[in-house]
């Protein structure tokens, strides 16, 4: 190899970090109440400084750039913390819409596992399937087709709490099939349907900042 072509590898290189440093990629975060979403974000920002959240989150808060290093990589993330409840459904689709969302994270807990009457999160999952899933958004009350951009790229379906269930529910073999997904199966084959990849991952978004951060890069990286 020449020294002209060691150097422009060493400077491509450099760009390519200084790019993933200064360009956010935009990630939508969604699920039912309390969750853990913004436990989440909060991990992203203060990395294993997370408080203990009392209040819901309300209505759609304003986006916050995060910086993610791990392994030597560093890549910045751009968030914003949407209240889970029914109401505030309808903030997921403008989050979507107005940031160009290009990865999804769908949060559960096992809840649906606990208290199998509860199905609140497979709700919540089956409104988000179907809206990315259409052809059209609503917005401002008018009817506008959706092009192909606007799809994101990949949703992950995070179940979080790990450290709190991993130990209630038998289970062998890989974590992805894990019992605690099941609810979900339709919708992650209809998103693939879709040509929209599905990425199952555990985690534990307060006590374990490692497993946080690696799923973010795992979403950048392989989709």
């Amino acid at each position: 190899m020449s020294l002209m072509a060691g150097f422009i590898i060493v400077v491509a290189e450099n760009l390519g970090k200084l790019w993933r440093r200064v360009h956010s990629v935009p990630f939508g975060v969604y699920g039912a109440t309390q969750v853990g979403k913004t436990t989440l974000h909060h991990q992203l920002r203060t990395r294993g400084e997370v408080p203990d959240i009392q209040n819901r989150t309300v209505g759609r808060e304003r986006a916050l750039r995060k910086t993610i290093k791990i392994d030597g990589d560093v890549h910045t993330v751009k968030t914003s913390d949407v209240g889970g409840e029914t109401i505030y459904w309808t903030e997921w689709i403008k989050d979507m819409k107005t940031r160009k969302i290009k990865y999804i994270i769908f949060m559960i807990d096992d809840r649906h596992m606990n208290k199998h009457y509860d199905i609140e999160q497979q709700l919540c999952w089956t409104f988000l399937v179907d809206t990315i899933c259409s052809p059209y958004w609503d917005k401002d009350t008018k009817k506008y087709k959706k092009k192909s951009h606007d799809y994101p790229v990949a949703v992950g379906i995070w179940a979080n709490k790990y450290d709190l269930w991993k130990d209630r529910y038998e289970h062998e073999g890989e974590i992805k099939h894990h019992p605690i997904f099941e609810p979900f199966k339709s919708g992650m084959a209809k998103l693939n349907d879709a040509g929209i990849p599905c990425f199952k991952y555990i985690v534990s978004a307060k006590s374990d900042s490692e497993m946080v951060y690696r799923g973010i890069l795992t979403m950048i990286k392989d989709y």
